[in-house]
This record gives C-alpha cells, sequence and structure tokens, in this order.
C-alpha cells in the first residue's frame, strides 16, 4: 500500500490566482519548487561469505530514516525557474486558507512587491 497521499477535491473551484512575477503563470497552478537538505541514516544488513577461499563481505539497505529535514527558503516557478520575490514560508501562508480569504493573502503578496519596487526606485 502507497504511503502517498493525495487530497481528494471537495469542490469544483478554481484556483485562486498568485501570478508569477516574470512570467504571469499561476503558481497555484503551475507549481513551484524549493530545496531541502536532509540527512538519513541507512540500516544495513552485513553478511559473510566464502567463495574459492576467499572471504567476501556484502550489506543490502534495509531502510532509510530521515535524521534531519531542512527547506531553503527561496521559491522558484515551475514554470520559468525564476526565483520568486517571496519566502517560502510566505507562499505557504496560503495552505489552509479559506477559498474566500485566499485573494487577501494573495493582495498582501503583490503589494509587498509594489512596495519593494517603489522603495528601490524611491
Amino acid at each position: 500500500m502507497s504511503t502517498n497521499l493525495v487530497p481528494a477535491p471537495t469542490s469544483q473551484s478554481p484556483l485562486p490566482n498568485l501570478p508569477c512575477p516574470n512570467c504571469s503563470k499561476n503558481l497555484l497552478v503551475e507549481g513551484f519548487y524549493n530545496s531541502c537538505t536532509e540527512t538519513t541514516r541507512a540500516h544495513e544488513e552485513n553478511r559473510t561469505y566464502i567463495v574459492r577461499d576467499h572471504l567476501y563481505m556484502d550489506h543490502d539497505e534495509e531502510t532509510l530514516d530521515t535524521i534531519d529535514h531542512e527547506c531553503d527558503l527561496d521559491a522558484y516557478c515551475k514554470g520559468c525557474n525564476a526565483l520568486l520575490p517571496w519566502a517560502l514560508y510566505q507562499i505557504r501562508e496560503l495552505d489552509g486558507v479559506a477559498l474566500s480569504e485566499a485573494p487577501g493573502v494573495i493582495a498582501e503578496l503583490l503589494a509587498e512587491i509594489k512596495d519593494d519596487a517603489q522603495s528601490a526606485s524611491a
């Protein structure tokens, strides 16, 4: 049985539009990505055997356990691979937001870009 959970769609509402500032594709439809650094521990089963009067050892990696997982803050548009102006955690603030509240959160993200552009030109 697979452990990958895929949420079932609960409505036919279209996804809100969070446009990539570079290519204008909807990041909530096209997607975005980030990098993570992960440390894992492997469980190795070792065995010893003899072939033609020589001793050999071999092993199998049974399981991989995640010890540490750290996400980078940089997020990139999946459509154009451009670095997005928001940190990963800012985009993920949309996670769990009611659809009726999503436009307000998106407006705050977009306003941040406008504020940064105005500050840079001043």
